[in-house]
C-alpha cells in the first residue's frame, strides 16, 4: 500500500498518517509537482508509480473517472485540524479501502 494525497488536502497530513498507518508510505502531489495533472492523468501517474491510494477533497473526481486505477476517498472536510484530529478513523478508511474503489468517509469533529 502507498497513499498519495492531493492537493487539496494538507501536505502537514503525510508525517501523522504515515504514522497512524504504521509506516505506509504517503507522500503529497506537491511533492511530486502533479498539481498540473488533470484528474485522469494524476490517476494514471499514482498507479503507474506505485499508488493505491488517493485522499482527496475533490467530491467529483471519482465519479468522473470511473472506472478507477487506484482507490480514492474523498473527505468531507480540508481543514488540517479535524483531519488531524479523525487521523486514526481515516487510517481505518485507508486500510480497508480496495483497488478501483470510491469511499467518501464522514469525518467531523
Amino acid at each position: 500500500m502507498k497513499v498519495l494525497l492531493d492537493q487539496g488536502v494538507s501536505h502537514r497530513l503525510r508525517l501523522p498518517l504515515q504514522e497512524a498507518l504504521d509506516g505506509v508510505p504517503v507522500e503529497s502531489v506537491l511533492f511530486h509537482k502533479w498539481e498540473t495533472l488533470r484528474d485522469d492523468e494524476l490517476l494514471i501517474r499514482a498507479r503507474e508509480t506505485g499508488f493505491t491510494v488517493l485522499l482527496t477533497t475533490d467530491k467529483n473526481l471519482a465519479r468522473e473517472q470511473a472506472p478507477l486505477s487506484i482507490a480514492v476517498i474523498t473527505l468531507d472536510d480540508n481543514r488540517r485540524s479535524v483531519l488531524l484530529s479523525t487521523i486514526d478513523s481515516i487510517a481505518s478508511v485507508i486500510r480497508e479501502v480496495r483497488l478501483g474503489e470510491d469511499r467518501v468517509p464522514t469525518i467531523s469533529n
